[in-house]
């Protein structure tokens, strides 16, 4: 049987957060969602590779990609995952102009928070 990987289909990881937060932690969160994709992408039950997009900080980047996503064929969904806070305020625009099927991946980067309490 041919994986959707081998007819060039493919699913979009992007990675929400904010620009408040600074590039050194931005480059953080592209790192960590990087991990993810290669998790994803070395796994061997699933059928699709995951395409690891750029960290998006503002409403204007995630309904480009959005439209991006929906206009390209070998997409055929997105992977969203808010890594650090990233309000859903921003993601309204885009979540409307998005015509591909979407997952929410709600999870952390590590088990453990970094805090104590």
């Amino acid at each position: 049987m041919k994986s959707l990987q081998d007819n060039g289909l493919e699913i979009w990881f992007l990675t929400g957060s904010q620009s408040l937060y600074g590039e050194e932690t931005l480059a953080q969160v592209a790192q960590q969602s990087q991990e993810v994709v290669a998790t994803l992408n070395a796994a061997t039950h699933i059928p699709i590779k995951a395409t690891w997009k750029p960290v998006l900080t503002t409403p204007e980047s995630i309904k480009a990609i959005c439209l991006e996503a929906s206009s390209n064929p070998k997409c055929v969904g997105v992977i969203v995952w808010m890594h650090t806070f990233s309000p859903a305020k921003m993601w309204i625009a885009g979540l409307n102009a998005l015509q591909v099927p979407i997952l929410h991946l709600h999870t952390q980067a590590n088990s453990a928070l970094p805090w104590e309490t």
